[in-house]
């Protein structure tokens, strides 16, 4: 493979990488959506997960090719470790996604609709908008703005507790089942923080070299 092509395939790679991103992103705020909807029709949340499953298989033989053909070196090498990690990332994320549209849909069959706390919704905003800089980050290889990403994780887990206390104080009043499925949907936001906050770690080992992983409070 000459440079050339090495050059190309990566920019392809890469290319798919954010493309997958996006259509993440978008699951993300349609799960998010559903919550406390009066009906949730999960049809196109699955398929637009499958299709999410689908790249992940695309950009991993992709990636793998190139450092089988080319044993790039350096910051290319970096690179392409990077994108096989943000690549698990967010297929991950795609599951965290469904699994928030499933309690949604469970949530509508509650005979008494239980009250959603604003924690929760501080949760989807603040977990959102972590994926959604911690991927621009990446696109534009910003070391600061990844940390930036990184050092909100712990206040995403201050409200994860808060929306759990919460909940427990509404289960002698509510539906047991519809509070857990809050707590739930509350968990799965709070583990879509923890991956942003991968993704964070992982762009400043590509842009610097370093590995900051359980370092700067980072999710581990």
């Amino acid at each position: 493979m000459s440079f050339k092509q090495f050059d190309d395939r990566l920019d392809e790679v890469t290319r798919r990488l954010h493309e997958m991103a996006h259509e993440t992103e978008q699951l993300v705020r349609r799960a998010v959506a559903m919550v406390g909807q009066p009906t949730v029709d999960l049809s196109p949340i699955r398929e637009a997960d499958d299709a999410i499953d689908r790249a992940e298989v695309e950009v991993e033989e992709s990636t793998v090719e190139i450092l089988a053909l080319h044993h790039p070196v350096a910051r290319d090498l970096r690179v392409l470790v990077t994108v096989l990690k943000i690549n698990n990332d967010l297929e991950r994320i795609g599951d965290h996604a469904v699994n928030i549209a499933e309690a949604a849909a469970r949530l509508t069959t509650a005979e008494k609709k239980v009250p959603i706390p604003p924690e929760l919704d501080d949760m989807s905003r603040m977990a959102r908008e972590m994926l959604r800089d911690a991927l621009d980050a990446f696109a534009h290889r910003n070391a600061d703005d990844a940390r930036s990403v990184i050092a909100r994780d712990d206040r995403l887990d201050q409200l994860q507790d808060s929306l759990f206390r919460v909940m427990i104080t509404h289960m002698p009043d509510y539906n047991l089942s519809a509070c857990l499925q809050v707590i739930l949907i509350g968990r799965n936001l709070e583990r879509i923080g923890d991956l942003a906050t991968n993704i964070g770690e992982d762009v400043v080992y590509m842009v610097q070299g370093i590995t900051i992983r359980h370092q700067e409070g980072g999710a581990g």
